[in-house]
């Protein structure tokens, strides 16, 4: 008599090691970060309790100064929590978000130990960023009349009438994360290219034109100029052909007189309303860290002291929740030290992956690209105020480390 399919299913789960079920858990929250936020916090909280109450062993040894830089950064930003208008606030807070951090970074190091693996987690990240993409499309055809003019400015984009936002909330978020897929999946479409294999390269090439689709109807200037920067570093990296690929900008600029092409135009005009809040946000964030150079206001209590710097916008209802732009935010909040904790993160595991010469291209430069998205975007944005970006961005982190102490 045959076996009942769910009893074999049963016995398979059985014999999966702790190992096994972490990383399974892992991939579980690379597809719901972006889908459903909730359960990838829950799945990478169940990860960390399992490999701290029956795997600690894996977590001895030496650490890599990278690490250590790590670990230096979560502390600074604790001890921020001193400064703090609102002390339990900012520590709920802390441990909400840079606990979840540290905790998928460890993770990530620690249990992405294979080629296999580490390849399983690219490909299932790619597909999760097609997955949002068909979600985000549904939004932007099919949105609620009420929802309809989120995020535009009517006084001066007349003509724009709706920006794709997806399962992020908000087109900025959308356009960083769409940029950390479109870096991975087009790092991914050349190494196939290279191979000769049309019939993958012609699948994940229709993948990644989706994701610029996507990331055009966003409407971010900003992760626009950060695309345009990172396709410039792969011209210069990787592959010299794709700096033909910027040619395309000056082609929108005088050839094409959309929304797009006067989205791109306002930003040396700097009139509409977004610039001009910017600039307001910058100037009194500056005084922030001329008052509090060492530690900075607090973890996470911009938007309670912002009001005590506010003069632009004379309206105690309006809630400004961040700086608009990374440096100042990071420097702002938790000191100048800590956002130079940051960058030396950021910077050392980037080019600690890229001295490998022998890994394949989605490796050695998937996260150099990653990297130069967050630093130019950060100029004019602070997406990694979003635990979901900050997640995926703490991910690869984590993802590079693994290659690092591995060399795969």
């Amino acid at each position: 008599m045959a076996r009942p399919r769910n009893g074999a299913l049963m016995d398979a789960l059985r014999r999966l090691s702790v190992d096994q079920w972490i990383v399974y858990l892992l991939y579980g929250a690379t597809v719901c970060i972006s889908l459903l936020p909730i359960g990838g916090n829950v799945l990478i909280i169940v990860a960390g309790l399992l490999a701290l109450l029956f795997d600690r062993q894996r977590f001895t040894g030496t650490l890599h100064w990278l690490q250590w830089a790590v670990l230096g950064f979560i502390l600074w930003t604790g001890i921020s929590i001193v400064n703090s208008a609102n002390v339990p606030w900012s520590a709920m807070s802390w441990l909400y978000h840079i606990g979840m951090y540290g905790s998928i970074y460890w993770l990530m190091t620690y249990y992405m130990d294979t080629e296999r693996r580490q390849k399983t987690f690219l490909s299932l990240f790619c597909m999760t960023g097609f997955l949002v993409c068909l979600g985000a499309g549904y939004q932007y055809f099919y949105m609620t009349p009420e929802h309809i003019h989120e995020w535009v400015d009517n006084v001066h984009f007349p003509g724009l009438m709706r920006r794709m936002y997806g399962t992020l909330q908000n087109p900025n978020l959308l356009g960083e994360y769409l940029l950390f897929t479109i870096s991975i999946g087009g790092l991914g479409t050349m190494q196939v290219l290279k191979a000769k294999d049309w019939n993958r390269s012609a699948m994940m090439g229709f993948a990644v034109a989706v994701m610029l689709l996507c990331l055009v109807l966003t409407y971010s200037r900003g992760m626009w100029l950060s695309l345009a920067v990172a396709v410039f570093v792969a011209g210069i990296c990787v592959e010299r052909r794709l700096l033909y690929a910027l040619l395309a900008v000056p082609l929108v600029l005088f050839f094409y007189h959309g929304e797009v092409s006067s989205r791109l135009w306002s930003l040396f005009s700097g009139q509409d309303t977004s610039v001009m809040l910017r600039w307001a946000l910058w100037d009194s964030t500056m005084y922030m860290i001329e008052d509090f150079p060492i530690f900075g206001i607090g973890w996470d209590t911009f938007w309670l002291t912002y009001p005590d710097y506010n003069y632009f916008i004379q309206d105690p209802t309006v809630i400004i929740y961040h700086a608009h732009n990374l440096y100042l935010q990071v420097a702002a909040e938790t000191g100048p030290i800590s956002l130079c904790l940051l960058l030396a993160i950021l910077l050392g595991h980037s080019r600690n992956v890229q001295k490998q010469k022998h890994l394949s291209i989605p490796f050695r430069y998937g996260m150099t690209l990653i990297t130069v998205v967050v630093l130019v975007s950060g100029l004019f944005d602070h997406a990694l105020y979003s635990q979901q970006v900050s997640l995926v961005l703490w991910q690869f982190l984590g993802f590079a480390m693994s290659v690092i102490r591995n060399k795969i």
